[in-house]
């Protein structure tokens, strides 16, 4: 501590005290009088330090350029043992002719800076520092140069340069250990000479964990440069290691067999590392980034990234593994010589939950976009796809209720152990027109359900989102479950019992071959607004202007109209008007009007839903539709048709109908 900065802190107790001291007692005493005349010599202090110092004095170290050997060695030096400002490569012995060996000399200096007998960060001067082993830089130390000169395209060697040019069969650069870093620098494949002309790399930088995590790591501002036998950049984890949270900023990359390689083996991780800027182009590529596992290898972000080589052998983005994903934010995609009918981005099926926008310049990609919605890159040759927001639970306002039977229109009560109340007050409603179901549990049964009474089938959909919102005062009262795509049943996040509206769903691969969903109920609820969507989407709870809580038309309302024909003779009787094709019927009786309707619809399979209306029209005279325990007509009476007359019907939601009304 300086001798000002020690005056200061003294004067600033001397200021507390002197205030205490009048706090008390008017009078100065002798020690008052002493510490008043500290506060004064504080004063005068403060006023040289005033004339004296300059605005560079001052200045944060961050703002700062790097220091020379020299500044540092003044302006850090110390009577002590811990070692402090840089490591400075020169002492080492490096050369950076683009001649010597530089290679023992460098890993010396990472190594003293490992060992503590140095200061964390190597630098290195400007020049081109051969190596023909790879250097190793642990944990906690960074490897920092003068940058990589004024070209982007290709090496400077004489813009002030650091590069690190490699000859060998290994990867160039191994960063080892939490917080390892590199920094402003290039990395060469070295072609020159008789002893490096026909060695090719392994690759260039690799950050590989090994039974081990490894976390933090930085790149910034760096140059990987003809790395033509494998990844320019890669990580990689194995043996239950783990790589997380590094940050790649600037990465610049020039002809490569592979840009960016991310690679998880089974029981490892690579997850939530994130890339800024930079990109590629030039010639070689195999592929630009490629992510995959079989362990998880995941929610790695790239923001702003540019991935343009004219063409790649396989694709500029290639993502394969049922634990993989990437996310690539305003990212730009170009392929100016790639085939057309050649994808520039390839997700495997077994792949969800990518996400990608920006830019997508020539060819297409290659995706199941159901399982991966959030790809919306779009150009002419391709297009992102959204699932339709459409609520699939049709009386999501729980409408209808008939007490005396247990039933509610669309929905399925599974259980006896509940009872069920609907507050139609306004001010229970949460959303307009949507009625609040009361459940009461009677705490005995094990699970009451609540489930769609028949949910359409989507085979062109991996995801279903569903959900409902639930009030309750009891813990775990209510979760949402389906089963999985696997087969298995799994669970939403349960009620927290707050007594408050909580939303309560998920969003999940469901399984195509027995779609199953519900709400399982272990505890008193109040519950309204469920909503059902099949796709990866946000849940719409409430209503439009046409839905289940009601509609309204400013327009003309058109009603499909669809043709029946008689069943076959050995089942003359039963007729079946199709679903889903409209609710006008025109019943063709094949020139032989002379024919009877007993039963509508009779099979489970082709009965309509409760409430449904259809009006059958017939042109010719005599077919008769006759009053039985299946139709019940008005009065009891059988209806003759006569030319051009009808008759509407409402579907019960078994296979049975009611006369609405006649026209004869």
């Amino acid at each position: 501590m300086s001798t000002s900065s020690s005056s200061i802190s003294i004067s600033l107790l001397a200021v507390v005290m002197l205030a205490l001291g009048y706090t008390f007692s008017r009078e100065r005493t002798t020690q008052q009088q002493q510490l008043h005349d500290q506060v004064a010599e504080l004063q005068r202090q403060m006023n040289q330090l005033a004339t004296t110092t300059t605005t560079s004095d001052i200045a944060h170290p961050e703002h700062r350029f790097l220091p020379t050997k020299e500044q540092d060695e003044r302006s850090l030096s110390c009577a002590c043992d811990t070692p402090t400002g840089f490591t400075y490569a020169s002492d080492f012995g490096v050369i950076g002719d683009a001649t010597a060996d530089d290679t023992l000399a460098l890993q010396a200096a990472i190594d003293s800076a490992s060992a503590n007998d140095s200061g964390g960060i190597v630098v290195i001067p400007k020049g081109t520092f051969r190596i023909f082993e790879p250097l190793i830089v642990p944990a906690g130390v960074t490897l920092q140069g003068q940058g990589y000169g004024d070209s982007p395209l290709a090496i400077s060697f004489d813009a002030g340069a650091s590069t690190i040019a490699y000859c060998g069969t290994d990867y160039a650069v191994k960063l080892a250990g939490h917080a390892a870093g590199l920094r402003d620098l290039a990395v060469y494949d070295w072609p020159y000479g008789t002893d490096c002309e026909n060695i090719q790399a392994a690759g260039g930088v690799l950050v590989e964990a090994d039974a081990a995590l490894v976390e933090s790591v930085i790149v910034s501002n760096i140059f990987i440069y003809f790395f033509l036998g494998g990844p320019a950049l890669s990580l990689v984890a194995k043996n239950s290691a783990g790589i997380a949270f590094g940050n790649y900023q600037n990465v610049r990359i020039r002809h490569a067999k592979q840009g960016i390689s991310l690679q998880a083996e089974e029981s490892s991780f690579v997850n939530s590392n994130s890339f800024l800027a930079g990109g590629m182009s030039g010639g070689g590529f195999e592929v630009g980034v490629i992510a995959q596992g079989p362990g998880a290898c995941n929610d790695n972000k790239f923001y702003g990234m540019f991935i343009e080589p004219p063409d790649t052998t396989l694709t500029h983005v290639y993502v394969s593994g049922a634990k993989t994903n990437v996310k690539f934010h305003d990212v730009r995609l170009e392929a100016t010589s790639k085939s057309l009918d050649k994808p520039i981005v390839i997700i495997d099926d077994s792949s969800y939950g990518n996400v990608m926008n920006g830019l997508l310049g020539h060819t297409h990609v290659q995706a199941n976009l159901n399982r991966n919605p959030d790809i919306d890159l779009m150009s002419a040759k391709s297009v992102g796809m959204d699932p339709a927001p459409k609520n699939l639970y049709w009386n999501s306002a729980f409408k209808g209720y008939n007490a005396d039977d247990r039933m509610m229109p669309g929905f399925s009560l599974v259980g006896t152990n509940a009872a069920i109340t609907i507050l139609e007050d306004s001010d229970e409603m949460l959303f307009p027109d949507h009625n609040v179901i009361d459940v009461d549990y009677l705490n005995y049964g094990g699970t009451f359900k609540l489930m769609a009474d028949n949910t359409p089938k989507a085979p062109g959909h991996d995801f279903v989102t569903f959900g409902v919102y639930a009030r309750s005062s009891v813990p775990s009262s209510i979760s949402a479950a389906m089963r999985y795509e696997s087969g298995n049943i799994i669970a939403s996040a349960s009620h927290s019992g707050s007594g408050d509206w909580e939303f309560i769903g998920m969003s999940a691969l469901y399984d195509k071959s027995a779609p199953y969903f519900y709400f399982s109920i272990t505890g008193d609820v109040q519950l309204t607004a469920p909503t059902f969507i099949y796709g990866k989407s946000p849940a719409i709870p409430g209503a439009s202007l046409m839905s289940s809580s009601g509609a309204r038309m400013s327009g003309t309302l058109t009603m499909g109209v669809t043709t029946v024909y008689p069943p076959p003779d050995a089942t003359q009787y039963y007729w079946v008007i199709p679903k889903n094709s409209g609710n006008i019927f025109l019943i063709d009786t094949q020139g032989n009007p002379s024919r009877t309707i007993i039963r509508l619809n009779h099979r489970t399979a082709d009965r309509f839903a409760r409430g449904t209306l259809a009006t059958l029209m017939f042109e010719e005279g005599g077919t008769r539709v006759k009053h039985n325990a299946y139709i019940k007509l008005k009065n009891n009476a059988d209806f003759v048709s006569g030319p051009n007359t009808s008759i509407t019907l409402m579907a019960g939601g078994s296979a049975s109908w009611v006369e609405v009304s006649r026209n004869e």
